[in-house]
């Protein structure tokens, strides 16, 4: 899939979509962003989501209305107008009706999907049972938390030892920054002192339930373990099936040190031949995709680049910056919910186009400031 064309989905008027090897979206809350990154996942895994809702006992009785509500939500279905909608997905019509109702060979998931809601898949500590959600609930939250809970039950929740870090889990170096700038030192382990097992964190001994974590500690755990999932241990550089990557605000929560850190684990997936789509309100975010750019339009070498992330050159981060700078290709797109969704890949501070110019609006504020300061300032001196 290298390009989707809509109109009328939900909030969304009128979008084109060519994806690079990481595609970001910014845009105000409610205008389609979280809507476009299921299509995406539906569109690719439509297949596998069929039947996953079947073998949890769900069943949309040949209804696309009901087969919507189980998918996006309960009250979700009207976004989809079967007079109005129209996808295509590299000029191929994409029609849900027949998607679903398709025979042939089974496909397995394609798309992992992080949603924004990820902190509340850890319940007590522990992944929540994909039927534990109520049946509104979208399917891409019950399903992440599922694969957390099997990630739990079938390896990662039956050792002694932590579950962060962990010697072959992730490069060392991200590894060490993750520990220093977002668990302060603590160590993420299982708890089996109790009737139930629960995953807390532990700092100099002490034992620390789920509820008493930080808020960016409790959306990154969840985060960190679907890592986990897409970065295997034992060297294999990604899991098989797996092509496509997509994270809702990966920066929820973190202190500005802590996003730093998750720029490296998403550079990183790039690396091991992930294709990435990101959706965030966070500024540093763009500014590393716009640093990025310049840094390859001006042909410079690995090291700014490792500046930027604040990570020491060692050999596998200075190939990581070489694979980003020589061979990944960057799109970003501006959803202003009244309006099409807008490319703004350049980044450029001087277009004329405010959209553009101010990274989506995630660097409107700090322009306004500079203005304001700047008039005070020379009215003070006249």
């Amino acid at each position: 899939m290298e390009r989707i064309r809509l109109t009328s989905l939900g909030q969304i008027l009128e979008a084109d979509i060519c994806f690079g090897d990481m595609t970001v979206f910014v845009g105000e809350q409610a205008s389609g962003k979280s809507i476009l990154l299921q299509l995406v996942k539906l569109i690719l895994d439509a297949d596998d989501i069929a039947r996953t809702l079947k073998i949890h006992g769900f069943d949309w009785h040949g209804k696309p209305d009901n087969f919507l509500s189980l998918y996006f939500g309960e009250g979700m279905a009207g976004i989809w107008d079967p007079a109005a909608t129209k996808i295509t997905v590299d000029n191929e019509a994409f029609e849900l009706d027949k998607v679903l109702s398709k025979k042939g060979k089974k496909k397995t998931e394609s798309l992992f999907l992080i949603p924004s809601h990820r902190a509340m898949t850890l319940k007590d500590g522990w992944p929540r049972a994909f039927t534990d959600y109520a049946i509104g609930a979208p399917y891409v939250v019950k399903q992440f938390s599922e694969q957390l809970r099997l990630l739990m039950e079938q390896g990662l929740g039956s050792g002694e030892g932590a579950i962060f870090p962990q010697t072959g889990r992730m490069n060392k170096t991200i590894r060490d920054a993750i520990g220093e700038r977002i668990f302060g030192g603590a160590k993420v382990k299982l708890d089996r002192s109790g009737l139930r097992k629960r995953i807390v964190l532990d700092v100099a001994g002490s034992q620390l339930p789920f509820m008493v974590w930080s808020a960016g500690q409790r959306e990154f755990v969840p985060l960190l373990m679907g890592l986990y999932r897409l970065m295997p241990s034992g060297g294999t550089r990604k899991k098989n099936h797996l092509n496509w990557v997509v994270i809702e605000e990966p920066e929820m929560g973190l202190y500005p040190k802590g996003i730093t850190v998750l720029l490296t684990v998403l550079l990183d997936l790039l690396k091991r031949g992930y294709k990435v789509i990101i959706s965030t309100h966070s500024s540093q975010i763009l500014n590393l995709v716009w640093a990025t750019q310049l840094l390859v339009k001006w042909h410079a070498g690995p090291v700014p680049l490792l500046k930027l992330l604040d990570v020491p050159a060692t050999p596998f981060c200075k190939e990581l910056a070489k694979t980003v700078l020589e061979k990944k290709r960057f799109k970003t797109y501006y959803f202003s919910g009244y309006d099409s969704i807008k490319d703004i890949s350049t980044l450029d501070a001087e277009d004329p186009d405010d959209a553009v110019a101010d990274f989506g609006g995630l660097t409107a504020f700090s322009t306004k400031v500079s203005e304001v300061l700047s008039e005070a300032i020379r009215r003070g001196e006249s």
